[in-house]
């Protein structure tokens, strides 16, 4: 994108958020919500942009992206007054005679810097409630899927419902990355650790609020009397939806020595039936977005071979189109890289283990807590020892439904990133906080603390400060 281009598009966004601004929260809910409708009825055109773009099947994309999205949007637009209203503060009695709130005040113009692995879900639920929020949106997509981003940015300037420049879309290489971060208010970036770690540095020479969602190691950990067939399916499905290129799939798997085979027999029946392929209609699988990404599947496949692994699966279908086999990885150990770096494709490392408690030890060890989950039919044995977990996500008996429960914050801790978006604390993020004090009694006269200080004055809050 040209440097004029781009200054007149972040130029335009700044004026646009001013305006918004202006609108009644239940103004925006309304628009929001015509908006939604608006993208709804043009869900062909949406979703073969997508498939286009990305390779994934149709079904998929419905599910995880357009359904998903809906559900953020349904849950902003109808908690935004309870989220966003002013909130009552406490104080103590001797200060009953003020008012005490605090109110939410729109930063100005958000940055979202998103990935090439959900191009539709991410940047819409991200925007809708920056939106909502009060603030203008600069949206800054992966090159690799730029082109879903630009067919939003054309719906939402065709509905005529957003003032101009309120939603705009920057496309291009880091540069305008860097000058997304320089024109915004606050950042939010979903992507890899090294690139996050950029986004926070440059950040921070602005002292600017950053939100990171980075990369994951879903650890699923499946103890001995857990159900073969719920725990199967989900790994297949956690594994291998979106071919593998989601931040809170399942990476390494996790199954106590008793039941490893049966889990594994298991799992390869599952995998079986799996229907992969690029026509988009009654497939499973789909393929990878990032050509980078192959070669990376392949170091990991490699690398385990060489270290005692045994790879059913994995094999290259079509090079040129990104399409690869799912793999399963067996007899996997710890210090093999599908066990401890993120692959992000479509590869299912096994490793069996003594004890649940021991495979807990280990997933702690690597340097992600996004997501992680426990399949058990203890359930109070697996709330407890869910607390051990490092995961900011953690699913017991259940994987992958945190991004479509909004009442949840969603987010990791250690290198998975910083701050949470979803939830209370996810619309409010996109504001600044107002902490107000209103005197209203009695209207003269002044406070004990005021001057001038005298010995009386001292004693008496003294001894109310004994009272409180």
């Amino acid at each position: 994108m040209p440097a004029e281009e781009l200054a007149q598009k972040t130029d335009a966004a700044r004026q646009a958020a001013v305006l918004w601004r202006r609108y009644s929260l239940s103004e925006r809910v309304s628009i929001i919500r015509a908006l939604w409708r608006e993208l709804l009825s043009r869900k062909e055109a949406l979703l073969r942009v997508i498939h286009d773009e990305t390779g994934k099947p149709f079904d998929e994309i419905e599910t995880t992206e357009l359904s998903t999205a809906g559900l953020i949007v349904k849950y902003f637009t109808s908690n935004a007054h309870r989220i966003l209203q002013d909130q009552p503060a406490w104080r103590p009695w001797p200060l009953l005679n003020k008012r005490t709130y605090v109110r939410y005040i729109p930063r100005g113009v958000i940055g979202l810097i998103t990935p090439f692995n959900l191009p539709f879900l991410i940047p819409m639920g991200d925007s809708m409630a920056a939106l909502l929020a009060g603030n203008a949106v600069l949206l800054k997509p992966s090159e690799w899927t730029s082109r879903t981003a630009l067919w939003l940015e054309e719906a939402i300037k065709t509905s005529g419902l957003l003032p101009e420049g309120l939603f705009t879309v920057l496309t291009g290489d880091a540069e305008v990355g860097r000058e997304a971060i320089a024109k915004s208010d606050m950042i939010l970036f979903t992507g890899g650790l090294n690139a996050g770690k950029f986004v926070a540095c440059a950040a921070a020479e602005q002292l600017k609020p950053v939100v990171l969602e980075l990369g994951g190691k879903h650890a699923m950990i499946v103890f001995k009397d857990a159900s073969l067939e719920r725990a199967a399916k989900a790994a297949v499905w956690g594994a291998f939806v979106n071919c593998g290129q989601l931040c809170v799939r399942v990476e390494r798997v996790y199954v106590e020595a008793e039941i490893y085979d049966a889990f594994v027999d298991v799992v390869r029946w599952e995998m079986a039936g799996l229907r992969q392929g690029l026509g988009g209609r009654s497939l499973d699988i789909g393929r990878l977005i990032y050509p980078p990404g192959l070669a990376r599947v392949k170091e990991h496949l490699e690398d385990a071979q060489a270290k005692g692994g045994r790879v059913i699966g994995g094999d290259i279908i079509d090079e040129g189109n990104l399409l690869i086999n799912p793999a399963l990885v067996l007899d996997a150990k710890p210090e093999m890289k599908v066990m401890s770096e993120e692959t992000f494709g479509p590869v299912m490392p096994i490793m069996k283990v003594g004890r649940g408690e021991e495979a807990i030890r280990l997933s702690n060890e690597g340097p992600f807590g996004l997501a992680a989950s426990l399949w058990t039919a203890d359930l109070a044995k697996a709330e407890g020892l869910g607390s051990l977990i490092e995961a900011g996500l953690l699913g017991i008996n259940d994987v992958g439904s945190h991004y479509a429960i909004c009442s949840l914050p969603f987010g990791g801790v250690k290198s998975s990133g910083l701050g949470r978006r979803h939830s209370d604390e996810g619309l409010r993020m996109f504001c600044w906080t107002q902490s107000v004090v209103v005197h209203e009694w009695p209207f003269r006269g002044s406070e004990l603390w005021w001057f001038p200080y005298t010995p009386f004055k001292t004693r008496l809050l003294s001894w109310i400060s004994r009272l409180i």
